[in-house]
């Protein structure tokens, strides 16, 4: 064991994050007393969007899901002192170190990156303080109110989500979802699953519009501006039609549909240009086409001189069928794994090492593979209000209806207030 300090940062505290701080504080409380643990999270409180979609219809939800980070290093133990929490937004990368907005430094030995995607259509998820986020997500409210005639572009699994808690929530509301492919959700999912899941929203009312590419039947219809708060402005492009009014789209096939809230759930994207300030020889560290962080089996970057650096989540390059919270928790466990395996191998990332020396210690390691060792971890679940949900588990079925305790009814809210203990 090392008996120097081991410094671990977590830049992004969702799912991924908050999970990996949890299990790097057991390791500082039961292998590794001098190990110090670093949240790095640009919002001042814990968003909880895996309910993101259901606090949109539901005030009394709403209220529950902007959670203080001031307990999270509460069960740090005898150690706890030595953890903290930075609350700033990541600008770039180093080999040691990280610099955050403001200019200010944070030195470590280990890094994992969790800082997740954002979409541009919904703009509560880039907000940074709660203030401004309750402001934000009350203007959607309003619009998902007035709206009598709601269209979605995109089916995955916020897109889907989404219509299925307006339409249990409001029954006299026309819903449509139109989606680019021929089946909702994505190619890593079985054909079963999209076709329940299809089935269960035409029985709720939403009409479907599938392999249907829908583009505005005037491009500058959401050219204006509008000030959602008194402190910032937000451009309200193609995707981020909240406002209220007729609007005229036109899908592939040259169907015209009429709506007067158009909501796009597609365009979730990472930012991950804080890794240009590392060095690379040949392949990049985040692929150009989906703006993910491309890594190895182990999560760790690709490039063998940085084995200390990992990127878990929304964040990195793993298949879709791996973008879901309990996918977010396993990459997160994972990774700690790895962290624990590379400070047993005694690899000193003070000391300059060259990236042969880097990969040689990092093989010693023995990280084994994610995408093996969780293979039989995780469950896709897609809720579709409060008492419906397909999931792709049978024993997952049958142990939410035989538990009452079904995913659409909190949308993992009590545990996301148990991870921040409250």
């Amino acid at each position: 064991m090392a008996a120097r300090e081991i410094h671990v940062v977590v830049v992004g505290g969702s799912w991924a994050g908050v999970t990996a701080v949890h299990e790097l504080m057991q390791l500082a409380q039961v292998t590794y007393p001098r190990l110090m643990v670093t949240l790095v999270e640009q919002r001042t409180h814990y968003f909880h969007k895996t309910g993101m979609i259901r606090g949109l219809v539901d005030k009394r939800y709403a209220e529950q899901m902007f959670i203080p980070y001031n307990r999270l290093f509460a069960n740090g133990g005898a150690n706890g002192a030595n953890h903290r929490f930075v609350c700033a937004r990541l600008k770039h990368v180093h080999e040691n170190f990280i610099e955050v907005e403001g200019g200010g430094r944070v030195f470590y030995d280990y890094l994992l990156l969790a800082t997740g995607t954002e979409y541009a259509s919904l703009p509560v998820t880039q907000s940074s303080t709660a203030e401004e986020c309750r402001m934000l997500y009350d203007t959607m409210k309003e619009s998902i109110e007035l709206a009598g005639n709601i269209l979605f572009i995109g089916g995955g699994a916020v897109g889907i989500g989404l219509c299925g808690e307006i339409a249990e929530m409001y029954p006299n509301k026309s819903i449509t979802l139109a989606h680019a492919r021929d089946k909702l959700l994505n190619d890593d999912l079985s054909a079963g699953f999209a076709n329940t899941t299809e089935a269960r929203l035409r029985k709720m009312g939403v009409t479907l519009l599938l392999g249907e590419t829908v583009v505005p039947a005037t491009p500058s219809m959401y050219s204006s501006k509008s000030s959602l708060t008194s402190t910032r402005m937000y451009t309200f492009s193609q995707h981020h039609a909240w406002q209220v009014r007729p609007q005229e789209l036109v899908a592939k096939s040259g169907r015209r549909v009429l709506c007067d809230l158009a909501i796009w759930t597609t365009g979730s994207r990472p930012n991950a240009d804080y890794l240009n300030t590392l060095p690379v020889d040949k392949v990049p560290l985040v692929d150009a086409d989906t703006g993910r962080i491309s890594v190895r089996s182990s999560l760790q970057l690709t490039d063998a001189r940085y084995p200390h650096i990992f990127a878990i989540g929304d964040v990195n390059s793993l298949p879709l069928a791996e973008k879901y919270a309990s996918s977010a928790v396993c990459q997160a466990r994972h990774a700690v794994a790895g962290i624990r395996a590379l400070i047993d191998e005694c690899y000193d990332f003070r000391v300059k090492m060259s990236p042969t020396m880097a990969a040689d210690s990092a093989l010693r390691a023995q990280i084994p593979s994610y995408l093996v060792t969780a293979k039989h971890q995780h469950t896709v679940t897609v809720a579709l209000g409060r008492s419906q949900e397909v999931t792709s588990s049978l024993f997952a079925r049958f142990h939410g209806w035989a538990r009452g305790t079904k995913r659409g009814r909190r949308y993992l809210i009590d545990k996301a207030q148990k991870m921040l203990n409250y």
